[in-house]
């Protein structure tokens, strides 16, 4: 994961757990970019609208652009991987385990799933 990744390059040290909302990561600007990934998720027009005005006020026009880019891409992204049941490869799956469970994002893997629901 680029955020790890990059954290460790610079010497940051983001809490990843704050994904699960058990927390903060510790990037800058963190509530208004959750709060744009939530818009983004929800999809409420009314909500979309309220964050990006706060957001833009807070972060500036280019950064609001780039985070919705972001959240939008990420959200489809994931929409259609979950939809055609895209398993991860083999190395993406061996060095994000650690990310995977501390983010909680297991939890909504198939396999979970068929357990949880059967």
């Amino acid at each position: 994961m680029l955020l790890r990744r990059s954290g460790e390059m610079q010497d940051d040290n983001f809490d990843l757990t704050g994904v699960t909302g058990e927390g903060t990561i510790g990037v800058e600007n963190e509530e208004t970019l959750n709060a744009i990934s939530e818009a983004v998720f929800y999809a409420d027009a009314r909500d979309l609208e309220k964050i990006r005005e706060q957001a833009a006020l807070k972060i500036g026009e280019q950064q609001l652009v780039d985070a919705f880019a972001v959240a939008s891409a990420f959200n489809g992204i994931t929409k259609v991987a979950n939809a055609t049941g895209i398993p991860l490869d083999a190395r993406t799956e061996e060095v994000t385990v650690e990310l995977r469970q501390a983010a909680g994002i297991d939890d909504y893997s198939d396999a979970f799933k068929s357990i949880q629901y059967g």
